[in-house]
C-alpha cells in the first residue's frame, strides 16, 4: 500500500528542513504547492522525496478570485493521481506541522479497519511567558525551543485515495478531499503544530500578512511590546501545558470510548474562533 503526502507551504524557512526531515522518515512520495518568496523553496527542493512541486502562482489564475484557499489542493491531489493512481492513502502536510504518531502505522491500521478517513488531535505550540527573555534563536530545534501547548479540537489529516475525490480550488476552511467515505478510524492519532515559534518568526509573518490579506492570525501583535506574544495560554483555549514527553490522555493508548474522545476533543477548543492574538 503506497503513501503520499500532499504538502502546502508558505514561508516557513526557519523551521521547514526540521519539517521535512520529520516528513521524509515517512514518505517518499512528497507533492508539494508553496506560496514563499523565502528560502522555503530552495530547501524542500532539495530532498529526493519531493516528487513534484507547484509554485501556487502558476495555478492561480484557475482559482475562484484568484485566492489561496485550502482546496488549491487540487492541483497536487490530480498530480499525484496522474502519477501513482488511486491506491492507498493520502495523507495532509503543511510547513509548521510534525506528526507525533507514525502516520504509515496509522494508515494502515485504519485500511485493516475498513476506515475511510482518520481524525487527528492538534496540539497547537506557542510562546509562553516562562519563554521571555530566553535566547529562543538560538534553539535550532522548534520542538526543543517552543515547548508549550494548548491541546486543539480535530482535523482530519488522512484519507483513502481513489477515484472521485477532488478539491474545490475555491473553498476554504476544509482540508478533506470531497467524495471521500464516511467512516472514521476509530483513535485519533496526534501531530503538532507550530505556528508560533519565535519572535522574529511572527513580526515576519505578520508584515507579510499585512500585505497579503492572506491570514489575520498575526494583526494585532506590536513591534514595540514583545511582552503581546508571550502567553499563558493560546486566548480562548482552556488549558495550556508544558510538553514532558507524552500528550497523556490524547495518546492513543490511553484514549477512552469514542463518544468521550470526540467530547474531550471540544472542550479545549477556542470559546471564539478568530485571530488567536486578537
Amino acid at each position: 500500500m503506497q503513501h503520499i503526502g500532499l504538502m502546502m507551504t508558505c514561508n516557513e524557512e526557519d523551521c521547514i528542513e526540521e519539517v521535512m526531515n520529520e516528513h521524509t522518515r515517512y514518505f517518499d512520495k512528497i507533492l508539494v504547492i508553496d506560496g514563499s518568496t523565502d528560502r522555503t523553496e530552495e530547501i524542500i527542493r532539495s530532498y529526493k522525496q519531493v516528487k513534484y512541486f507547484l509554485k501556487d502562482k502558476a495555478v492561480l489564475d484557475q482559482v475562484p478570485n484568484h485566492q489561496v484557499m485550502d482546496g488549491i489542493r487540487k492541483f497536487i491531489l490530480e498530480k499525484a493521481q496522474e502519477m501513482y493512481g488511486y491506491d492507498g492513502w493520502i495523507t495532509l502536510l503543511h510547513g509548521d506541522e510534525i506528526y507525533y504518531d507514525d502516520p504509515v502505522k496509522i494508515a494502515a491500521k485504519a485500511e485493516q479497519g475498513g476506515a475511510d478517513k482518520v481524525n487527528w488531535y492538534v496540539m497547537n505550540f506557542f510562546l509562553h511567558t516562562s519563554d521571555q527573555g530566553k535566547d529562543l534563536e538560538s534553539v535550532k530545534s522548534v520542538q526543543e525551543r517552543v515547548t508549550w501547548y494548548c491541546p486543539g479540537a480535530l482535523e482530519i489529516r488522512q484519507y483513502k485515495n481513489k477515484k472521485g475525490i477532488y478539491y474545490d480550488p475555491g473553498r476554504g476552511g476544509k482540508v478533506l478531499a470531497e467524495g471521500v467515505g464516511l467512516k472514521p478510524y476509530r483513535y485519533f492519532p496526534v501531530y503538532k503544530h507550530y505556528p508560533y515559534r519565535s519572535v522574529s518568526q511572527m513580526l515576519k509573518k505578520k508584515r507579510q500578512n499585512e500585505q497579503t490579506g492572506f491570514s489575520c492570525s498575526y494583526r494585532d501583535l506590536s513591534d514595540s511590546d514583545r511582552r503581546g506574544f508571550f502567553r499563558d495560554r493560546l486566548p480562548g483555549f482552556k488549558v495550556a501545558r508544558k510538553f514532558d514527553g507524552s500528550f497523556h490522555e490524547f495518546e492513543i493508548k490511553n484514549q477512552g470510548p469514542m463518544l468521550w474522545r470526540w467530547f474531550r476533543s471540544y472542550r479545549y477548543m477556542p470559546v471564539k474562533i478568530g485571530n488567536p492574538f486578537g
